[in-house]
């Protein structure tokens, strides 16, 4: 149909408003409640405007178009009643613009100089309204808030969390937190950008800079295998904020705030800044003009005196794909197979069938095209906040989710049918098949990273297998670290290749590696500490090893302890590089601030190795085309593996305990924000027990454990009653510290 607007003439179509074609026509309508994102409530009466046929001005934001309609955006009409309407919600919003964080940015500063008045009809003092503390990541002015309720929608509307709420009516109503617990979703910086009057502002980044001393740098996230898109904010060289760049293809307008907050982490104090080797059991500085000889001469010379055999590399997933190509080529010269980025799985019996890369099985914006959806060993809410979202969408149009976990925990979309249930049950569930699901229907089956931390994860593989073939269902699958789709494509496995073929030659997974007893061991921005599934294992590996070489951006105690060189490399802020994301999209970012001095750029470390080693490159865009064209060449396979025999898990299943990903521990960086540690979910640290352990307690305060022969009790634990028998549940958090595996059987000591 046709619409003229301001005498102008647009095509619509039927049902959509006015301010959705003004919009797409880049036709300007002040606004403050509405939000393209979000249901119409059309209650701020911003975007008044006159059309030909009402007698006043309607709001545009809930009224459709029809045919031949004459919309006028500038006339007097609709002056006066957007004047109107900003001396009414001027009239107890406080003056204090000059110390405001939303200055600069601030919808109402900006819609008052253009349609505001220089003096008021109304006279009375302005209201006050008493702050409350709602989270440590937000901070509240709301005596600035005009009820937009923006806030309140996103919460129940995109988050699906109720947990800010209208109170009272009339001018005695304020928006407050709905629970006494304040604000807590994964979600909850969003209420930030969506807050037009500085009512909610970023807590950590208050009074820090103004915004027209900002600069803005494109940016993609670290911390999750979605790969949402970001605009980081710099003032002094150094980042101070991050807000969501609009991508609808993945994340929306939407970020989570381990996305947000999460560059925190770059400065911590245990920072890595000096080039360090140790000498006669000291760490002492190293010169720089030195280093690339030095790493070369060291590998080299361990190698001719033992064998390729006896090193081992680990690399973390979180690395760019840039540098993970550069270290397959560098160790494919040095003749080393040995190479892994599985730092948190324990059982590599699936390795020669899984596809080239993991994939989702679709696009994320497909999700919605399903009928059923399977979660295997994944929280979505908690470890990938921002896919909720998607999730949500996929339930209105229809989609059935069914969820199948080892712990405990609630979605905030709604779930068909959730089966906590232990992994064996899973797999008889599985056999059996689920009531109302058939090949006829277009199904999903998602594999979430806590299925590869368990001792028999091969037998899961298999299972999910089968049971797609059953349903004719696609298999798709969750990562633990932002780039392990390039750690499988760019051969950072064993027995894989540049491209992801499998190779002929054999190489040692991470468990292999560190049971092996390997003389040189060299690890790529890993924490021995908290990225491994078993440390202790890779402690009894640093200690027989002759020598151990770090890439790090931190120090840690067992680092300082057992590295004999220390090369401290930059972050994702510091430097160019790409990810991978799970859909299969190569997505690239530049430096956002200069290093440190001593902090050296992993690539270029890489990159002059290779020089010395018969590789020669000359830049960062020369890799990243090199990796582009390996993408376009890769088949996504979202088809079930094919494993055939697998071992069968007991009939008499041990006890058995599991860990659970948590969201604000995942990498490096995110775990050493200060925001972040400062939340509920960081602060939840006990670990929970099935009802039937409580027989083997000592007077319900202890609990003997038995693993793998090493003793110990649990003695702050929380019995749960939704666990299934036999369970253990540990929080990943930052500062837990476990005895021997993640996920592994145990035995309990009567």
């Amino acid at each position: 149909m046709k619409v003229y607007i301001d005498d102008n003439e647009y095509s619509a179509s039927e049902g959509e408003t006015i301010i959705q074609v003004a919009d797409r026509n880049n036709i300007h309508i002040p606004r403050f409640c509405y939000h393209k994102h979000l249901s119409v409530v059309a209650s701020c009466r911003m975007c008044l405007v006159e059309i030909d046929k009402a007698k006043q001005a309607q709001p545009a934001c809930s009224t459709l178009v029809y045919e031949d309609m004459h919309v006028n955006t500038k006339s007097q009409k609709t002056k006066d009643a957007q004047k109107s309407t900003m001396e009414f919600l001027l009239i107890n919003h406080p003056l204090d613009c000059p110390i405001c964080d939303q200055a600069g940015e601030c919808e109402l500063q900006d819609v008052s100089l253009q349609h505001g008045e220089s003096k008021s009809n109304y006279l009375q003092f302005k209201r006050v309204v008493v702050d409350e503390e709602i989270s440590p990541l937000i901070s509240t002015e709301m005596t600035r808030c005009i009820h937009c309720s923006r806030c309140v929608r996103f919460g129940e509307e995109v988050a699906h969390e109720k947990e800010l709420g209208l109170l009272h009516r009339g001018e005695n109503m304020e928006i407050r937190s709905a629970i006494i617990n304040g604000v807590n979703s994964e979600l909850s910086g969003n209420m930030i950008d969506l807050c037009p009057v500085g009512a909610l502002n970023n807590k950590p980044y208050s009074y820090k800079a103004r915004t027209w001393d900002l600069k803005q740098h494109i940016g993609i996230s670290p911390h999750d295998c979605i790969g949402s898109n970001i605009f980081y904010h710099t003032y002094n060289n150094k980042i101070v904020r991050a807000i969501p760049r609009d991508n609808p293809d993945i994340n929306q307008t939407w970020i989570a705030d381990r996305d947000r907050f999460g560059f925190e982490g770059i400065y911590s104090d245990d920072r890595c800044k000096r080039i360090m080797k140790r000498v006669n059991g000291i760490l002492e500085d190293f010169d720089e003009d030195m280093l690339i000889d030095e790493i070369n001469n060291s590998i080299r010379d361990h190698i001719k005196n033992n064998s390729n055999e006896d090193v081992g590399c680990f690399i973390s997933g979180q690395t760019s794909s840039e540098e993970m190509f550069l270290i397959k080529k560098l160790f494919k010269n040095y003749e080393i197979e040995n190479l892994d980025h599985r730092t948190n799985e324990i059982e590599f019996e699936y390795d020669h069938n899984f596809p080239i890369m993991p994939y989702l099985g679709c696009n994320l914006n497909e999700l919605s095209d399903y009928d059923n959806i399977f979660l295997f060993g994944v929280n979505i809410k908690s470890e990938y906040p921002v896919l909720s979202i998607r999730f949500n969408e996929a339930v209105k149009s229809g989609t059935k989710i069914y969820s199948f976990h080892f712990s405990p925990y609630q979605e905030v979309f709604p779930l068909e049918k959730s089966y906590c249930i232990s992994p064996k049950e899973i797999i008889n569930k599985l056999k059996t098949g689920i009531n109302g699901v058939d090949r006829k229907q277009k199904n999903l089956l998602i594999v979430g990273p806590s299925i590869s931390y368990l001792p028999y994860q091969t037998l899961f593989h298999s299972a999910i297998g089968e049971f797609s073939k059953e349903i004719k269902g696609n298999v798709g699958y969750l990562t633990d670290y932002c780039n392990s789709t390039s750690g499988w494509l760019l051969g950072n496995v064993p027995n894989r290749e540049i491209g992801g073929m499998n190779s002929n030659k054999k190489g040692l997974n991470v468990t292999q590696m560190l049971k092996n007893k390997l003389g040189m061991l060299i690890f790529y921005n890993l924490e021995p500490e908290h990225d491994f599934a078993n440390s202790s294992e890779v402690i009894k590996a640093l200690q027989t090893s002759n020598c151990n070489i770090f890439f790090t951006s931190y120090l840690t105690p067992i680092i300082e302890k057992y590295a004999d060189y220390i090369i401290p490399i930059t972050t994702f802020a510091e430097t160019s590089g790409s990810y991978i994301n799970i859909e299969g999209k190569l997505q690239s970012f530049n430096e956002i601030v200069k290093p440190d001095k001593g902090i050296l750029e992993g690539w270029r470390v890489l990159s002059e190795l290779c020089k010395l080693n018969n590789y020669d490159i000359n830049n960062i865009t020369e890799v990243r085309n090199k990796i582009r064209e390996i993408l376009t060449n890769t088949k996504f396979d979202s088809s079930a593996m094919t494993i055939g025999d697998t071992k069968s898990i007991a009939e008499d299943l041990s006890f058995s305990k599991y860990t659970l990903r948590h969201i604000y521990s995942t990498d490096q960086i995110v775990r050493r924000s200060q925001p972040l540690n400062l939340t509920k979910q960081s602060k939840n640290k006990k670990i929970l027990i099935s009802t039937d352990l409580m027989d083997y307690t000592d007077n319900s305060k202890s609990l003997p454990i038995n693993e793998n022969g090493k003793r110990y009790k649990i003695n702050d634990f929380e019995v749960n009653k939704s666990l299934p028998p036999r369970s253990v549940i540990y929080s990943s958090c930052f500062n837990n510290k476990f005895v021997e595996g993640k996920s592994s059987d145990i035995k309990i000591d009567k």
